[in-house]
């Protein structure tokens, strides 16, 4: 997979999350619940997780941004970053190209 096409995928995983969040909040209600979005209001914890770090992992992997220009959270609301790391080591391995490859791309864009 090519550096473009992997960027492409991850950019449209985290619309589809955003979707499913934005469903979720509806859902918080108990006057908008209803059969079809009672499953994104069950999973609406675990989603706005998920986006956090892939978006994180999005902006650091793809666009080379410090982590201090993508958030500032409170000392008690640090995110994962073993699970960013897992990300980004994920993306790596789908790419065709070596580290040093990559890293060059990287500094370029």
């Amino acid at each position: 997979m090519t550096y473009k096409e992997l960027k492409l995928q991850i950019k449209e995983e985290l619309k589809v999350l955003a979707q499913a969040i934005k469903q979720g909040k509806t859902a918080r209600k108990p006057k908008n619940r209803n059969e079809e979005n009672y499953g994104f209001y069950n999973a609406l914890y675990w989603n706005k997780i998920n986006y956090r770090h892939k978006h994180i992992a999005y902006c650091e992997f793809f666009n080379n941004t410090p982590y201090e220009q993508i958030e500032q959270p409170r000392s008690n609301n640090k995110p994962n970053r073993s699970k960013i790391d897992s990300y980004k080591n994920e993306w790596t391995e789908l790419l065709d190209w070596d580290g040093q490859i990559i890293e060059t791309i990287r500094h370029c864009a």
